[in-house]
C-alpha cells in the first residue's frame, strides 16, 4: 500500500530513511528547520495529512515537532525502528555511554571471521535504513547495531535478538534532566528483546539497574576473567583496561551464541581501534603524545587516565554537555601531574582543578594548550601527554575528529617529533 511519510530531519539518518521509504513506493516529505529538506514548518494540522512519521535521533523529547508527532494519532517511528521492519536477518544492539563503536565494529568483524554475514550499522555512521537496501540484507545476516540513547528513546518497531550494554555514566545531561532519565532512555531497549533474545551487561550496568529498580530480564553479567587474556597477543588493544572490559562482554555473548572461539581471538589480536581513540600518535625524546579526542564525556576520560602510566600531562576542555564538573576535576587531579585546559568550559574546569592540583594552565585556543603541555612535558625524562578532553568539541571544532586531527598536526609541528607507527 502506498503511504505518505513525513520525515523530521534531513541529516544522515533522515536521508537514508527517505531513500528507504521511496524504494518501498511511498511518497515522502522531509521537514528540516535548516532549510535542507522539502519544508521547514511542521504543525499539528500538517501531521494529520500523513500516514507515518519518522523522527531523526537529533529531535529530543522536548522538541515541538517531535511532540506534535507523538501526540498525534499517526504511527511514529525512530529511523531505527522504521528500518528494522525491512531487515530480513537477526539484529544485535550495542549501547552504553562508551565503547559502543568499538564493540560494534569488533563484533561485525569477528562474526565475518566466523563465517557469518554481518554488517556494522546504526549510530556508527551507516544508518540501518541504508543497510536494509544493501545486498547484505539476507535472512542469514546479522545487523550489529550501535544504538545511542537518542535512538533508544523511540524504539517502536525494533525487535532484537541480542543486546550488549557496556557501561553507564554521566553524559548528554544537556538533553536529559537527570541520570534517571538518561538511564530510562537506554533501558527501553530491554523491551525490544525477543522472548529468546540474549542480553549481556557489565557489572557496572547491573549496579545501575539495581539502583534504578529496573528488572534484569534474565541478563548475563560479564565479569573479567584472567584466563580470557592469556590468548591475546601483547599488541591486542583488548589486553588492557578499558578495552579489556569490552572484550569480556563480547566474549560472554560469543559463548552464549556458541560461535567458534578461534575467530573471536584472531579478531581481537588483529583489531585496530578507531581513529582518535587512545592512540599514541607521536614521540619526542621520552614524551609520548596520546590522542583520545573521542573521549567526549567524563567516564571515557577517567578510563583513559586510569590505564595510563604516570606522569601524565593532561589536555582537557571543550563544550559542556552537563554533569558534575567539580567531581570530575577532583578525580582527574588524582591521576595527573599537570592539567592544561581550554575552551568554553576552560575557566570553570580550571577553577575546580586548582582546588586539588598545583599545576593548572588555561588557554583560549586549543593549539596553544597542546603546545603548553608539550613544553611542560619535555622537562621530564619520560612522560605522557594525553588529549582526553572529557567534553564536546563543538565550541572550537566541527567534530571530535577535527579536534583530533588538529592535535596530531600541532604535535607533528614540534621539532624532533617522530610519528608513532
Amino acid at each position: 500500500m502506498r503511504h505518505t511519510i513525513a520525515i523530521l530531519g534531513a541529516g544522515v539518518s533522515g536521508q537514508a530513511a527517505r531513500q528507504l521509504a521511496v524504494s518501498q513506493g511511498h511518497t515522502v516529505c522531509v521537514f528540516d528547520q535548516n532549510g535542507k529538506g522539502d519544508r521547514d514548518v511542521f504543525t499539528a494540522s500538517i501531521v494529520e495529512t500523513f500516514d507515518t512519521v519518522i523522527v531523526s535521533p537529533g529531535f529530543g523529547s522536548a522538541h515541538p515537532w517531535r511532540q506534535i508527532a507523538e501526540q498525534s494519532s499517526i504511527p511514529c517511528f525512530g529511523e531505527l525502528g522504521y528500518a528494522a521492519r525491512f531487515w530480513k536477518g537477526k539484529m544485535i544492539a550495542i549501547t552504553g555511554t562508551n565503547g559502543k563503536s568499538t564493540l560494534t565494529k569488533f563484533l561485525a568483524q569477528a562474526m565475518s571471521a566466523a563465517g557469518q554475514q554481518a554488517v556494522a550499522t546504526g549510530n556508527i555512521g551507516y544508518p540501518l535504513s541504508a543497510a536494509v537496501q544493501s545486498e547484505v540484507n539476507t535472512p542469514d545476516a546479522f545487523a550489529i547495531l550501535e544504538v545511542s540513547s537518542f535512538q533508544a528513546e523511540m524504539p517502536f518497531g525494533l525487535e532484537l535478538d541480542g543486546l550488549i550494554w557496556t557501561n553507564f555514566a554521566e553524559d548528554h545531561l544537556d538533553r536529559y534532566e537527570s541520570m534517571a532519565d538518561y538511564f530510562a532512555a537506554k533501558a527501553k531497549l530491554f523491551d525490544c528483546l525477543r522472548q529468546d533474545g540474549v542480553c549481556v551487561l557489565s557489572p557496572q550496568v547491573s549496579y545501575w539497574m539495581n539502583l534504578m529498580n529496573s528488572p534484569f530480564n534474565a541478563c548475563s553479567v560479564a565479569y573479567e576473567d584472567p584466563l580470557l587474556f592469556d590468548r591475546l597477543s601483547p599488541d591486542s588493544p583488548f589486553l588492557h583496561y578499558p578495552q579489556s572490559e569490552n572484550f569480556s562482554l563480547l566474549a560472554e555473548l560469543w559463548w552464549i551464541l556458541e560461535l567458534p572461539e578461534q575467530a573471536l581471538f584472531d579478531t581481537a589480536n588483529s583489531f585496530e581501534l578507531a581513529a582518535h581513540r587512545l592512540k599514541c600518535e607521536a614521540k619526542r625524546a621520552g614524551v609520548a603524545f596520546w590522542n583520545d579526542s573521542k573521549a567526549t564525556n567524563f567516564h571515557a576520560t577517567l578510563a583513559a587516565l586510569t590505564g595510563m602510566e604516570s606522569p601524565i600531562f593532561w589536555i582537557g576542555g571543550g563544550q559542556m554537555k552537563g554533569g558534575d564538573v567539580e567531581a570530575f576535576a577532583r578525580e582527574v587531579a588524582t591521576h595527573v601531574e599537570a592539567a592544561f585546559v581550554y575552551g568554553e568550559v576552560g575557566r570553570r574546569l580550571a577553577t575546580e582543578l586548582k582546588k586539588h592540583l598545583k599545576k593548572v594552565l588555561i588557554h583560549d585556543k586549543f593549539e596553544d594548550t597542546v603546545l603548553a603541555a608539550a613544553k611542560a612535558a619535555e622537562k621530564r625524562e619520560r612522560a605522557n601527554v594525553l588529549l582526553s578532553p572529557g567534553f564536546s568539541s563543538f565550541d572550537q571544532f566541527s567534530s571530535y575528529e577535527s579536534r583530533g586531527k588538529c592535535f596530531i598536526s600541532t604535535v607533528l609541528s614540534l621539532n624532533c617529533v617522530q610519528a608513532a607507527h
